[in-house]
C-alpha cells in the first residue's frame, strides 16, 4: 500500500467532488504527528480541521473507547437513554457559557447542530428569520449551507435554498470598508447591522443572530468585544436569540471551551462539534433551559447522535483537557505564535495581518499593492511545509489565508518545530514570488 496505490482507488472509486487540500494518505496518528501510506513523518498543525485537539491517539481516549465498544454500541436514544448521553449533557451544560441553567441535545455533526439551533431558536420565538453573516461557514447540508456565507465550493449550484435566511457583514475589521479601527469599527458593524434590521427584515421577525465568535473558513477572524456585546444587547432589545457557532472555536481551542468566555457573555444557543469527541461522529447544541424546553416531546431527534462510542470519547477528551491543564496550554500555545509571527510580520509586509484567539491564529497574506489578497503565495507555503514536513491548511473567503490548528497539548520541541518550518516556507514562497511588471 503506496500514497500512489491508495490514489488510484480512490480515482476509480470516490467522487471527485470530495477533494483533498494535500495529496497524501494517512495511515497513523500519534500525539502531534501523522504517518502517510509511505512512511511519511509530518507534524500535524490541521488537526483534521480543529477535531483533534489533544493530539492523535490519546490514550485515554483509545482506552475508553475501547471499553465501550466491547460493551455497548448503540441503542437509539429515541429507544432507550443511556448513561453516557446523559453524561455529556451533563459536562456540556456545566462547562456551557454564563450562570443561566442549560440543557443539551446530541447530534452527530457540526452541521446537525447548526440546523437543530436554528429549529429550536424558531420554536423558542415564534418566528422565523435568521440572521446569518459574511464570511460564514456552518456547514453543507441544506440550512447550514444556506447559512453558510462563501458562494464557490460551499454554495454554488445548490439551490434552492432555505427560507427566512438574511446576511449581515462580519465585523472583518482588517477588510472593514469604513477605514476604521478598534471600537469605532465595530461600532460602524454594529449600526449597519441594526439599520439592516430594521429596514430590510424588521426586528419582530427576527429569531436568531447566528455568528462565529472567530470565523473559521472565513479567515480567522475574531470578532471584536464591543461587537459582540452590542449584539447581545440588540438581541435582548428585539426579543432574538443569539446563537453562537463554536464548532471549530470550541473545545479549548482558543484558551477557554468558547471562544465567547474571554469576554464572559452568555449566548442563548451553543453549538458544538468537531473536537468534541477527538474524531468520533459528535456534535451538540447546548443551551438555556428556557430556550431548550421551549420544545415539545419528540420534537428533536438523531438515529446516532449520542452513540455510546463517541460519547465515551467526548467524556474522556474533556477530562484530559481538564486535567492536563489544556486550556492554559493553548493560551500559552497562543501567545508564542502572535509574538512569533507578529515579529515576522514586522519585516514582511506581504503578511498583512496575524490575529486569532489563543491557538486558533491567522496569517493573512496580501500582493504587492499591500491589501489585495494573494492566495497563490499561500498555496505555495502550504505546499513547500508538506514537503518540509509540516501539514497547515490555507483558509479565508479569499483563499490568502493560512489557519494555524496545533495541537493544544503539544511540547515546545514541536511548537518551535512547526514555527521555524513555516518561517522557511513564508521565506522560500516570497523569493520565489512573482516581480510586478
Amino acid at each position: 500500500m503506496s500514497n500512489r496505490s491508495i490514489a488510484e482507488r480512490r480515482e476509480a472509486s470516490v467522487t471527485r467532488a470530495a477533494a483533498s487540500v494535500h495529496p497524501i494518505s494517512p495511515v497513523k496518528g500519534l500525539g502531534s504527528y501523522v504517518w502517510d501510506a509511505d512512511g511519511t513523518r509530518y507534524l500535524d498543525w490541521t488537526v483534521g480541521i480543529a477535531v483533534m485537539n489533544i493530539g492523535h491517539s490519546h490514550p485515554r481516549v483509545v482506552d475508553a473507547v475501547q471499553r465501550q465498544v466491547a460493551e455497548f454500541q448503540h441503542l437509539c436514544f429515541a429507544v432507550g437513554m443511556h448513561e453516557s448521553y446523559v453524561a455529556v449533557a451533563e459536562r456540556l451544560a456545566a462547562i456551557a457559557p454564563g450562570p443561566s441553567p442549560k440543557r443539551a441535545f446530541l447530534v452527530n455533526s457540526g452541521a446537525e447542530a447548526v440546523e437543530n439551533t436554528v429549529k429550536i431558536a424558531r420554536v423558542a420565538t415564534g418566528r422565523q428569520g435568521i440572521v446569518a453573516f459574511t464570511h460564514a461557514f456552518h456547514g453543507r447540508t441544506h440550512m447550514a449551507l444556506s447559512l453558510t456565507g462563501k458562494a464557490d465550493p460551499y454554495k454554488a449550484g445548490f439551490a434552492p435554498r432555505a427560507a427566512e435566511v438574511y446576511r449581515a457583514a462580519y465585523p472583518y475589521v482588517y477588510r472593514n470598508p469604513y477605514g476604521l479601527h478598534g471600537d469605532d469599527a465595530a461600532d460602524a458593524y454594529l449600526a449597519q447591522l441594526q439599520d439592516l434590521v430594521k429596514t430590510t427584515i424588521g426586528e419582530s421577525e427576527v429569531a436568531a443572530f447566528l455568528l462565529e465568535p472567530v470565523a473559521g473558513e472565513g479567515g480567522f477572524i475574531p470578532a471584536p468585544e464591543r461587537f459582540l456585546r452590542g449584539l447581545r444587547a440588540y438581541a435582548d432589545r428585539i426579543g432574538a436569540l443569539w446563537i453562537d457557532d463554536e464548532v471549530q472555536s470550541g473545545m479549548g481551542r482558543t484558551g477557554r471551551w468558547w471562544a465567547v468566555d474571554h469576554y464572559d457573555l452568555e449566548p442563548d444557543l451553543v453549538a458544538t462539534a468537531k473536537a468534541l469527541a477527538s474524531g468520533f461522529p459528535l456534535g451538540a447544541v447546548v443551551g438555556r433551559e428556557s430556550v431548550m424546553n421551549a420544545l415539545e416531546p419528540a420534537m428533536l431527534g438523531s438515529t446516532f447522535g449520542g452513540n455510546p462510542t463517541a460519547c465515551a470519547a467526548a467524556l474522556a477528551t474533556m477530562d484530559v483537557i481538564e486535567d492536563e491543564g489544556l486550556l492554559t496550554r493553548a493560551q500559552t500555545i497562543g501567545a508564542v505564535l502572535r509574538e512569533r509571527f507578529e515579529s515576522l510580520q514586522a519585516r514582511t509586509p506581504r503578511l498583512g495581518d496575524v490575529r486569532g484567539l489563543g491557538a486558533m491564529i491567522g496569517l493573512e497574506f496580501v500582493a504587492e499593492d499591500g491589501h489585495s489578497p494573494d492566495p497563490v503565495i499561500v498555496q505555495r507555503i502550504v505546499e513547500d511545509c508538506r514537503e518540509r514536513g509540516l501539514l497547515i491548511l490555507p483558509t479565508g473567503t479569499y483563499g490568502n489565508v493560512i489557519r494555524l490548528l496545533p495541537p493544544i497539548r503539544m511540547s515546545d520541541a514541536e511548537l518551535t518545530e512547526g514555527m521555524t518550518t513555516l518561517e522557511a516556507a513564508i521565506a522560500a514562497a516570497l523569493r520565489e514570488a512573482p516581480v510586478p511588471a
